[in-house]
């Protein structure tokens, strides 16, 4: 998964033109069959959003979308950012990210100043290093006879790395009363030290696997659901490299009426909980 990179550039994946003041516009690979993949959608849309913040001292610390259509892979996508509000401390953006006319997907975002206070956080599972798993892809989240019976259409995988802790893809351990599933993930290309590239190109790892792990647990129903990403939050905690091994600790607390919630954990090698990610996704039947 590592070689064979060639001409592509992860930061081609992040890039958009300006076209007027606050608008921006953008290529999105497919994340599934001629369906337009939502973590890049967010990543663009973040990248829009902090072209707008003119302080650099203020990071992005929130995000908060919502996926209204699919977007279609052939055709750009138009970002418009409006500015509620620059105060002292926080900047807050509004984005709207728009095919023919129709938002397929908004999201606010929120920049801040780094202000010192009190610090806690939980502490990273202990686990298998990187080094000692296989290669992973998204593609083992799937049950295999799905995997045969659909072509299925992926983000280059050459552009990121995953390794999945649990031998088992398909499902997940019940622990504690809740399905979790550990994966180390990576950009495999050097990126930039610009944070905000840091943080879009978090936010496009964040949407690999998060509906796989929210249905998991009900892997034997997938064939006869939709499945989509509903709504996607992040929280950044602090400095992070996408460009380096990162822990991502899922688990799904809950499904019910048709969704399913899956929450996640970034941490660095160091230990360091980097950014919290919660995202819903419709399960239903097909029929409805």
């Amino acid at each position: 998964m590592t070689d064979g990179a060639g001409d592509h550039d992860f930061i081609d994946r992040l890039t958009l033109v300006p076209i007027d003041r606050d608008i921006f516009t953008g290529i999105c690979h497919s994340g599934a069959p001629m369906r337009a993949f939502g973590g890049q959608i967010a990543a663009q849309s973040l990248m829009a959003a902090g072209a707008t913040v003119g302080d650099a001292s203020r990071h992005v610390h929130s995000l908060h979308g919502y996926f209204l259509r699919p977007g279609r892979t052939k055709e750009s996508i138009t970002y418009l950012v409006d500015r509620p509000r620059d105060g002292r401390s926080f900047s807050t953006r509004f984005v709207r990210a728009v095919q023919d006319g129709e938002t397929i997907f908004m999201m606010t975002a929120s920049f801040a100043l780094t202000d010192p206070g009190p610090t806690h956080q939980f502490t990273a599972p202990t686990i298998a290093t990187p080094s000692s798993l296989p290669e992973s892809r998204i593609a083992d989240t799937v049950p295999t006879e799905i995997r045969e019976r659909r072509r299925l259409d992926y983000p280059e995988e050459q552009l990121f790395e995953l390794r999945f802790v649990e031998a088992e893809h398909e499902t997940l351990p019940l622990v504690d009363d809740r399905y979790e599933r550990t994966t180390w993930v990576r950009i495999t290309q050097p990126l930039p030290d610009d944070p905000l590239i840091q943080a879009c190109a978090l936010t496009y790892l964040s949407d690999l696997t998060m509906v796989g792990t929210a249905i998991a647990p009900h892997h034997n129903l997938r064939e006869g659901l939709q499945l989509a990403s509903i709504d996607h939050a992040m929280w950044f905690h602090a400095p992070v490299r996408v460009d380096e091994w990162l822990l991502f600790a899922q688990d799904t607390p809950v499904a019910n009426g048709g969704h399913g919630l899956a929450r996640g954990l970034f941490y660095d090698t160091k230990g360091v909980l980097v950014a919290s990610v919660v995202q819903e996704s419709l399960m239903r039947n097909r029929n409805l």
